[in-house]
C-alpha cells in the first residue's frame, strides 16, 4: 500500500511540475532514468514599472542603479546612494547568476524587485557582508542598454604588453645616448644591447608563432638576432627598433581570434599553443624591462614613472 502512494504522490508531483512548464521526459535516444522530481531553484520578480525604451537583450551592456537588501531588511549596497549607476555587460558572469536572468524582458525605464536566491546570489559560503544561503533583494532600474564592441580575444595579454611597452620606450628615451654603451661587466649586454635585443626577440617570437621555423632556421634568426645585438646602433635607431617591434606584436594581438590563440605550435622544442608563444614574448619583454630599470638606477637614473621614488 505504502508502495502505491508512493508512486501516485511521485506522479502526481510530475503532473503538477508539468503543469507549471516542466516536463521531465527526454528523447527516445536518451536513456530514460526514474526517481522523485526536485525542483530547487526558483526566482521571483515584481514589476514595479514596466518601462517603454530599448529591450534588454542578450549580450548588450547594460546601466542599471540599484539597492539591495537582505531578507531581514539589512541594506548592504546601493548604487543610488552612491549616485554611481552600475555598467555590466549581459552573459559575461560580471553579475552573480540571478542579475544575468533578472532584466530579461525588461525595457529601459522599467523597475522591477529582484528575489534572488542564494544558489544565484552568493551561495552556501555568501561573501563579505553576505551571509551564508543568503537571499538577496534588489530594486533595480534599467537606465541604458548599449552595444557592446567586441572583446579582443588577446585581450589579457595586451594589458600587460601596453603597460610594458610604454615603460620600455620611457626609459629608452630617458637613458642619455653615452650610457647606451654602458655595461655592468664585461660579456654582460649594454643598455643599448638590451633593448635591441627586446626589439629583435619580438620579431623573432612573433615569427615562431606564426609559422613553423625548421630547427636550421631557427638557429640563423638567433644567429642574426646576436649579430644584430652587437652592432652598437644609435639612441635614434634603437628608439625606432622598438618601435616598429612593439608596432608588429601590437597588431597581432589586436587581430587574434580564440581560434588562432589555441593554434598549435612548437616553441624551441616544446609543445605549445599560438597564445603560449605571445605570451613568453610578453615575459621576456617583462624580464629585460627589469633589467634596464636596474642599469638605470646603477646610472643614477630614475626611470620616468616612478620619479620622487
Amino acid at each position: 500500500m505504502r508502495t502505491k502512494l508512493a508512486l501516485v504522490g511521485l506522479l502526481l508531483g510530475q503532473v503538477v511540475l508539468i503543469a507549471q512548464g516542466f516536463d521531465p521526459k527526454m528523447p527516445g535516444t536518451v536513456p530514460q532514468v526514474s526517481g522523485a522530481i526536485v525542483e530547487n531553484v526558483t526566482m521571483h520578480f515584481i514589476e514595479i514599472a514596466p518601462g517603454s525604451g530599448a529591450v534588454a537583450a542578450p549580450a548588450k551592456q547594460y546601466t542599471v542603479h540599484y539597492t539591495g537588501w537582505l531578507r531581514d531588511g539589512t541594506k548592504f549596497d546601493s548604487s543610488v546612494d552612491r549616485k554611481e549607476p552600475l555598467k555590466f555587460v549581459q552573459g559575461r558572469r560580471q553579475v552573480i547568476s540571478g542579475w544575468e536572468v533578472g532584466f530579461e524582458g525588461m525595457r529601459v525605464g522599467g523597475k522591477r524587485r529582484l528575489f534572488i536566491p542564494y544558489q544565484l546570489a552568493y551561495g552556501e559560503l555568501g561573501r563579505g557582508s553576505i551571509p551564508p544561503k543568503a537571499e538577496l533583494i534588489f530594486d533595480v532600474e534599467l537606465l541604458d542598454v548599449s552595444d557592446v564592441p567586441a572583446a579582443l580575444a588577446a585581450a589579457d595579454i595586451l594589458l600587460s604588453f601596453s603597460d610594458s611597452e610604454e615603460k620600455v620606450m620611457a626609459l629608452a628615451k630617458a637613458m642619455p645616448e653615452e650610457k647606451y654603451a654602458w655595461r655592468p661587466g664585461p660579456g654582460v649586454r649594454s643598455f643599448g644591447e638590451v633593448f635591441v635585443h627586446i626589439a629583435t626577440a619580438n620579431q623573432l617570437l612573433l615569427r615562431i608563432a606564426s609559422s613553423t621555423l625548421s630547427r636550421e632556421d631557427l638557429g640563423k634568426a638567433i644567429e642574426a638576432q646576436s649579430k644584430t645585438e652587437k652592432e652598437g646602433a644609435s639612441k635614434a635607431r634603437v628608439q625606432q627598433m622598438l618601435t616598429e617591434s612593439f608596432a608588429a606584436v601590437r597588431k597581432v594581438l589586436e587581430t587574434e581570434t580564440a581560434g588562432s590563440l589555441a593554434r598549435d605550435t612548437n616553441f624551441f622544442g616544446t609543445a605549445t599553443t599560438h597564445r603560449g608563444v605571445l605570451v613568453s614574448l610578453n615575459t621576456h619583454i617583462a624580464e629585460h624591462l627589469g633589467q634596464a630599470i636596474a642599469y638605470a638606477r646603477m646610472n643614477g637614473i630614475t626611470p620616468p614613472w616612478s620619479a620622487g621614488n
